[in-house]
């Protein structure tokens, strides 16, 4: 493991130091127009940092590109779904559950946090079906927050591992055992979930989203789970150990209580793993609006982790570098906005002062990291929808939706404000 994050490392700094070279020729060319040191900060944010991190992911992706197998647990296992006002996606992610191929036994905790609609009525409905190898349970938390609904559920669980599922979310056939098997057979204390988009065709969003999960997300968690240290087990489909969990607490009251939680976990030097082959499928916000307020609660969500446990507090060198990475992400995001924007606005009306030869290399290696994820995901042959569109208008626009989100959540976390339960 260290041999290859050493080789990966390697060859990020390897792209690094040819596109300094370049950079350097860059700088000297127009710093006769802007200040050099504007001109740095945006060559470093928008070309050479980017550049550095994608080739270093890339190639470290590459190294890990084999799927690993582990032998089939019969563990039994808790799954605790929370639903707030959940009425019309309730049954079919209870149905998903209960269709599960697992070897095991499932006790199904279906945690209502105090719905005003008609969700009780249909997880009660449920309650009177005959499911093969899985127990509904419906429990009811009249203290709204996801966090609170959370640790009502983890109050009950009397199993060695659990799994959170989220109410929207759909799970494949397989994945509780695939996830349960790594779990298990892997000694992490959490695994994220590989999540797709189930209604990709919805919209226009939906559609950007589905390459950002299927991609991005992906991409990232592989390359973090490789080394033990995927800072986010989201809430929507990971598996946790019970005991481990217990220990720190359960779930704070954040916008982002899975992050806090994942990092906590790391904090400690246990192992936060990813796999790609449990799918769950998440209903994706089908609104531009709504997308842009989900990714802004996400940017509150990494400042509330990076506050809970500091980078340099992490638990092991792995988890310590990846959370540096994510304090970075600050200043990408601004570049993006006030150094990369700006330079593709001078560019289309033919100053290419700002958006060069480094810009296009950059979107070069880019491009070559989602064509590899494209295919490490074809690989698992579960089904996703593709949509040349949603393709084009992810590459095209969608980072711009989310450096603007996530810019908008840094201020308001800054200024302490407080966010919605979902």
């Amino acid at each position: 493991m260290k041999a290859k994050f050493i080789f990966s490392i390697c060859f990020g700094l390897l792209w690094l130091a040819v596109s300094s070279f370049f950079a350097i020729g860059w700088a000297q060319d127009i710093s006769y127009i802007f200040p050099s040191v504007y001109v740095w900060w945006v060559i470093i944010g928008m070309a050479l940092l980017p550049g550095f991190l994608m080739s270093f992911m890339f190639f470290s992706n590459l190294l890990n590109r084999k799927l690993k197998s582990y032998p089939d647990t019969q563990e039994d296992t808790t799954v605790i779904i929370c639903a707030h006002n959940e009425e019309k996606t309730i049954a079919r992610s209870i149905q998903a559950i209960a269709a599960q191929q697992y070897k095991g036994h499932i006790r199904l905790l279906v945690v209502d946090n105090d719905s005003t609609d008609g969700t009780k009525d249909e997880i009660i409905k449920l309650q009177e079906s005959s499911f093969e190898n899985c127990s509904l349970e419906y429990v009811f938390c009249s203290k709204q927050g996801k966090a609170y609904a959370l640790n009502t559920g983890l109050e009950l669980i009397c199993t060695p591992y659990f799994i959170t599922v989220d109410a929207d979310t759909y799970l494949e056939k397989h994945a509780i055992q695939k996830i349960m098997n790594h779990i298990v057979s892997s000694g992490s204390a959490c695994v994220a979930g590989n999540l797709f988009v189930e209604n990709s065709k919805a919209s226009l969003a939906a559609k950007m989203q589905n390459y950002d999960y299927l991609l991005s997300i992906a991409a990232i968690k592989r390359f973090q789970g490789s080394y033990r240290s995927t800072l986010v087990a989201q809430g929507a489909f990971s598996a946790y150990r019970t005991e481990e969990v217990v220990r720190i607490g359960g779930w704070q009251d954040l916008l982002g209580e899975d992050i806090v939680l994942t990092y906590k976990l790391l904090h400690r030097g246990l192992s936060s793993t990813y796999e790609p082959q449990a799918v769950g499928y998440t209903t994706a916000l089908a609104s531009l609006n709504g997308l842009y307020n989900q990714r802004k609660r996400w940017a509150i969500g990494m400042l509330e982790g990076l506050s809970s446990v500091p980078p340099w507090k992490q638990g092991t060198a792995f988890s310590r570098h990846f959370a540096m990475v994510n304090l970075s992400v600050i200043y990408l995001d601004l570049a993006f906005l006030f150094g990369f924007i700006p330079g593709i606005i001078l560019a289309i009306i033919g100053y290419y002062y700002l958006a060069g030869f480094l810009t296009l290399l950059t979107a070069a290696v880019c491009i070559l990291l989602f064509l590899s994820m494209y295919l490490y995901q074809k690989k698992l042959k579960i089904p996703f929808q593709n949509s040349f569109a949603g393709f084009l208008c992810f590459i095209l626009f969608f980072q711009v939706i989310q450096s603007t989100a996530s810019v908008h959540g840094y201020t308001i976390r800054l200024l302490h404000k407080r966010g919605e339960w979902k």
